[in-house]
């Protein structure tokens, strides 16, 4: 049977191949209690995830293929849209639910975008557009737990809106080639698809400038270490990115808590 390679993902970029209905890719260091975990988030009711099948003598890892599609650059449109947004928050939230049933095994779990205050269940940590598996455009699964740490649920949905929303300036994104999204309605469409209460919609916007400071510390560190994918993404892109994007929360934090709170959404 014919092994085929995978498109998409920065930090295995090139790696991930499929072959039949298994997905053989690197293993991360702590796969062991990662494969744990994913057969009790199953068993705990959540079928969003892949199953871990076994681990390789040669470093790889093999987990069940899960059809569907996954929007990778350049993004196409439907993965843009209001459904496909709120489809993730009610995704993200049955994975919640069921994670808060599932004990977290001991393990070093990595912290490259660890909640910095811990929290009781395995969060995700990275579900951003590559890492979503979508069908007839709508979210299904969660693919690549590589950065799964324990957090707080309200930090996964943050770190999902910075992806999603996306919660970056929209002239920036209309610059990609993507239309300007209108970002306070679809930060309050996420958080409704959620079901974020009313003192987490305020502490959501408190997220988001240590969300960009982790990502700026894993980008830094990938260059460092000599990623040549990283390396050449950063050579590509406006190295004051980050210093824009935070002055850009700051300037409209009370449009998005106004969109979050109030009845009638607000768009900057």
């Amino acid at each position: 049977m014919d092994e085929q390679r995978l498109a998409g993902g920065l930090a295995n970029y090139g790696k991930v191949t499929k072959r039949g209905n298994a997905v053989r890719r690197p293993a991360p260091p702590h796969a062991a209690a990662l494969h744990t975990y994913l057969r009790a988030l199953a068993d705990a009711g959540f079928d969003g995830v892949p199953r871990p099948l076994k681990l390789l003598d040669d470093g790889y890892e093999e987990l069940t293929f899960i059809a569907g599609d996954v929007a990778v650059p350049p993004y196409p449109d439907w993965s843009r849209s209001d459904e496909a947004l709120a489809s993730v928050g009610r995704l993200l939230r049955r994975m919640h639910d069921a994670a808060a049933k599932v004990p977290i095994p001991d393990a070093d779990w990595p912290t490259e975008f660890t909640d910095p205050v811990g929290g009781p269940i395995l969060c995700h940590n990275d579900v951003c557009e590559e890492n979503v598996v979508f069908r007839d455009g709508q979210a299904q699964a969660f693919i690549d737990f590589d950065f799964a740490a324990p957090g707080r649920p309200l930090w996964d949905l943050g770190c999902a809106a910075f992806h999603w929303v996306p919660m970056i300036p929209p002239r920036t994104v209309a610059e990609a080639g993507d239309p300007e999204p209108e970002v306070a309605q679809r930060l309050r469409l996420l958080a409704d698809a959620y079901g974020l209460d009313d003192d987490g919609r305020r502490e959501l916007l408190d997220l988001f400038p240590q969300i960009v400071a982790t990502e700026i510390r894993f980008n830094s560190g990938r260059v460092e270490a000599g990623d040549p994918v990283f390396i050449q993404m950063e050579a590509e892109l406006d190295p004051r990115r980050w210093e824009r994007i935070l002055a850009w929360h700051a300037e409209n934090r009370e449009s998005f808590l106004a969109a979050l709170q109030d009845d009638a959404s607000t768009t900057q």
